[in-house]
């Protein structure tokens, strides 16, 4: 049996382009010159509706699963494989890399760097991220939006705060004198929490009652202002377009000095 009668039969089977010329040594071209000349029509009609059939099956398939497959057909070896999807879920190129190739952490910590480089791994990764995302409802803009909300927030919009004097007086009631025959007055400050209904709390990041009152964080404003400044720097490079963010530039600097 020649060549291209077997590699019919493992395309009846269910194997891919890929695998085919794999197996006999030749190129994909070459794969799919034998079916346009050699393979019989009415099986490979039927063959053909089957893999529409697949088609219509993945097209239902959510945008991770179909990235996921995309990465099982790539050219990229089982353990880069691996690591493309460790990676995208610690977000840690070097426990990634210790986790897929089984070595120590200085070993890891080399070629896990030359493989983020790779562009080939960092192609799968850009396209299992953006997959994700489209999964989620979520674009640069969504996130851009969360930091602008990050960057302008202001601790006086979460908590009320305020001082008051108070009569310094003795046991009996009566007001204590200072040694000008003044009364003594103390001054005393005040905290609490605004209410939670006229309030965005997307920039809070904890609140708790300490053991001194109300204690609001919030999310770190000097690095969402850092990582919106370096996206304006690098899309006004890119772009003739002005794009205005409402906070001012000297406001991040005065903060870093």
């Amino acid at each position: 049996m020649k060549k291209y009668e077997e590699a019919e039969q493992d395309y009846l089977s269910g194997l891919k382009y890929k695998d085919i010329a794999d197996k006999y040594d030749v190129s994909i071209s070459t794969v799919k010159s034998w079916k346009s000349r050699y393979w019989k029509s009415d099986i490979v009609a039927t063959k053909e509706k089957k893999v529409a059939q697949k088609v219509a099956k993945v097209a239902k398939q959510k945008p991770t699963e179909k990235a996921i497959d995309e990465l099982s057909d790539s050219r990229l070896t089982d353990k880069q494989k691996s690591f493309v999807l460790e990676y995208l879920r610690i977000s840690n190129a070097t426990q990634a890399y210790i986790n897929v190739y089984d070595v120590d952490y200085k070993t890891a910590n080399v070629n896990a760097s030359r493989l983020l480089v790779n562009a080939s791994i960092q192609n799968e990764i850009k396209c299992l991220r953006k997959a994700k995302l489209q999964e989620l409802g979520v674009d640069a803009f969504d996130l851009m939006e969360d930091m602008v909300i990050e960057a302008r927030a202001d601790i006086g919009d979460y908590i009320d705060f305020g001082r008051y004097d108070v009569l310094h007086v003795d046991a009996e009631g009566d007001v204590k004198l200072d040694t000008d025959d003044n009364p003594e007055v103390f001054h005393k400050s005040w905290l609490q929490f605004k209410d939670k209904d006229k309030l965005d709390t997307k920039p809070i990041k904890s609140m708790r009652i300490g053991k001194d009152g109300p204690v609001v964080e919030l999310h770190d404003r000097s690095k969402a202002r850092q990582e919106l400044l370096k996206y304006l720097d690098k899309s006004l490079s890119d772009s003739d377009d002005v794009q205005v963010i409402n906070f001012d530039r000297r406001t991040e600097e005065d903060e870093r000095s």
